[in-house]
């Protein structure tokens, strides 16, 4: 591959090259060994101190964290979500232009498109990033102490960048845990490394932020192939209580060590497991492991995520029944009130996530109830749908509605309508 200096992306000719570098280190984000040798990698380390897997490893958070910059702060629909979406679904989750076809409902030209728009966006941010860098503070010191202070360095920058706020979902362990295995498969069959996985579908969805925990995974299980002998093999279950989830991770069928504990693989004790704690921690969790002569282990503890309830007011109870038989088949409690003075009585006592609000009712109609609940301060973040024969979505909006549908009303339409609000709704077992 090409040499890269930082003096040539400012050239226009080369700009197009430094972005088709972007392209080719973000379609092998998972390959280490790709990586260590991407020219990228080379110029983001700039002369720095360390191994060049961790060099790697820094390139990769790096574009992750360019990626994430990238997701819209509200569940807009524009070019700028189905960029983010494109580029995650084909670089962070691995499928392929095809499956993303038909996830998004786009063209290939579209998707390829929307592809190369996230490149440059991702281009753009790591040019930024490599215009403000400076050499490090510890240039002349001692090699064994500029590793050091370099893993250190690495390690506080992940802290500090997971400072901001997580954005927290509803996630199923299962999916989560089988995208990890699958990217790490090329390394597990060189290690000959096994992972099962068991029961981790009865699991209730947890509250996380999906790529963080992707990566918490992701560092975590690197360590543990690094660290365990040829032919080992990883079990992965999970046990769950009323407010959390534990994944647990161990070595079955260890040989004894007779005293002695695993050896943390050279140039990553401290890094791997430090950055995956503190992704952990971001989302309200907890990451526990140990090394010991019976073998390798680790827990992770995550909220659960409670099952969303949504309210339904309307005159007409039959509708009701509808939508309860609609959100059947996925992790969500329906309640129904038949007009604005049933559904005060229910508020407490449900504590919704997103209402859904009729207009034509008697004796109050639901412009009254939704200026009512929008004075409510307990509900002033809480979706409102108004769900209607009327066409009036911009007095809706103005009134303080979130959202309108209109009567009659498909599964698909109001499926579409509370995932824009809740996220992923996830079907049952």
């Amino acid at each position: 591959m090409q040499e890269i200096s930082a003096e040539e992306i400012d050239n226009d000719s080369q700009r197009a090259s430094f972005q088709q570098s972007v392209r080719t280190a973000l379609l092998h984000l998972y390959d280490n060994a790709f990586l260590q040798n991407h020219p990228l990698t080379a110029l983001w380390s700039g002369g720095q101190p360390g191994d060049r897997l961790t060099h790697a490893q820094e390139l990769r958070r790096v574009l992750l964290d360019s990626i994430e910059r990238l997701r819209p702060q509200s569940a807009a629909h524009g070019d700028a979500a189905r960029a983010y979406a494109v580029l995650t679904y084909r670089c962070v989750d691995g499928l392929t232009i095809e499956e993303i076809e038909q996830k998004l409902g786009l063209s290939r030209r579209q998707t390829y498109r929307e592809f190369t728009k996230g490149v440059e966006a991702v281009a753009n941010q790591l040019q930024d990033l490599l215009a403000m860098r400076t050499p490090s503070a510890h240039t002349n010191a001692p090699d064994e102490i500029k590793e050091e202070l370099s893993r250190r360095e690495l390690a506080e920058a992940e802290l500090a960048r997971l400072g901001r706020e997580a954005r927290c979902e509803a996630l199923l362990l299962v999916d989560v845990v089988a995208g990890v295995c699958k990217l790490l498969e090329p390394r597990l069959r060189r290690r000959n490394i096994t992972i099962q996985t068991i029961a981790l579908q009865q699991i209730a969805p947890v509250l996380a932020d999906r790529t963080l925990l992707r990566q918490a995974l992701l560092n975590l299980l690197s360590y543990a192939v690094d660290a365990l002998p040829d032919g080992a093999t990883l079990e992965i279950t999970a046990q769950e209580t009323p407010i959390s989830a534990r994944l647990l991770v161990h070595q079955v069928n260890a040989e004894p060590t007779e005293g002695r504990q695993l050896s943390p693989p050279p140039h990553r004790e401290g890094v791997a497991l430090t950055v995956a704690q503190s992704l952990v921690a971001a989302q309200n969790g907890n990451l526990s492991f140990a090394l010991s002569p019976d073998g390798w282990s680790a827990e992770i503890v995550l909220p659960v995520a409670l099952t969303p309830t949504i309210l339904v007011i309307d005159d007409n109870r039959s509708l009701i029944e509808l939508f309860q038989r609609y959100l059947a088949g996925h992790r969500v409690a329906v309640a129904g009130a038949n007009s604005g003075e049933e559904a005060t009585a229910l508020l407490r006592q449900v504590n919704p996530q997103a209402i859904v609000l009729d207009v034509m009712m008697p004796h109050q109609d639901g412009w009254e109830v939704l200026q009512r609940l929008r004075q409510d301060a307990a509900l002033t973040k809480t979706p409102i749908i108004v769900c209607s024969v009327l066409r009036e979505h911009d007095l809706a909006l103005s009134l303080g509605a979130s959202d309108t549908l209109v009567k009659p009303v498909s599964q698909s339409a109001l499926l579409d309508a509370l995932r824009r609000w809740l996220g992923p709704l996830h079907p049952l077992d």
